[in-house]
């Protein structure tokens, strides 16, 4: 297994916990299923947030993290069709607009958390004069980061400035996500294969994932499997894989 990545000599890295977390899966609508790390336009959403970012900020970035698995929670869906017209049978919510009167539909839903998640994301800005900007706004946001759902606050342990370098082999020690471009046919023979957005155009005002690295398809990648050519990082408290995406 060989991780072919491009020369990255440093990046942040950001050591983060959440209690509770939903990272929806695009496919899954009544129970809401989730991912077992955030993708990687989650990440991303959230580092443009707490940098005020208003423009689209390049980024690659590294997540790994391990769980305590997960629990089912009910919560309450609403739900409507463009355009449709209130019922009093049928719709629980009459919402009125001048002249006009739309229905809601409002139930009890599932949606699956992940429990007690720690994290190690790893961010390098492709424009070094990001770098800074983002180092300073995780030091001090100036709103709260969360992932996942609004609510999904994310509480940051450190972040640190670490440089990165090439090692003949590593294994990492937590579960990560790794391209599966990172990897030559064959090397891998079984692991969870996820395709994870990370960046959108915004199209007649309607977001879609774009075409050309809009999305990326990725391992996860158990921890404590040999990772040969890896990079890592030279955390003072233990080097840690990465793998950029």
């Amino acid at each position: 297994m060989n991780i072919m990545e491009k020369a990255i000599s440093r990046a942040i890295r950001l050591q983060c916990y959440q209690t509770l977390a939903n990272y929806r899966k695009p496919s899954s609508f009544i129970i809401k299923e989730t991912y077992p790390l955030p993708p990687y336009s989650t990440v991303s959403g959230m580092i443009h947030a707490i940098c005020g970012f208003t423009e689209l900020h390049r980024l690659r970035i590294s997540i790994q993290g391990c769980n305590q698995g997960t629990v089912s929670e009910l919560y309450t869906r609403y739900s409507f069709n463009a355009g449709s017209k209130y019922e009093a049978g049928r719709h629980q919510i009459c919402v009125k607009d001048n002249d006009k009167e739309y229905g809601v539909f409002k139930g009890i839903a599932n949606v699956e958390l992940v429990c007690e998640n720690r994290m190690v994301i790893h961010i390098a800005p492709e424009n070094d004069e990001d770098f800074d900007i983002i180092y300073k706004s995780l030091l001090a946001p100036k709103k709260y980061p969360a992932l996942g759902r609004y609510e999904d606050l994310l509480d940051i342990e450190s972040v640190d400035i670490v440089n990165i370098h090439q090692e003949e082999e590593a294994e990492p020690k937590m579960d990560i996500y790794i391209p599966v471009e990172c990897f030559e046919e064959g090397d891998i023979k079984s692991a969870t294969t996820y395709t994870l957005t990370k960046e959108y155009e915004i199209i007649k005002g309607v977001r879609r994932w774009k075409k050309d690295g809009g999305k990326v398809k990725a391992y996860y990648f158990p921890k404590g499997e040999t990772v040969f050519d890896a990079y890592v990082d030279d955390y003072e408290g233990g080097e840690t894989v990465v793998a950029f995406a």
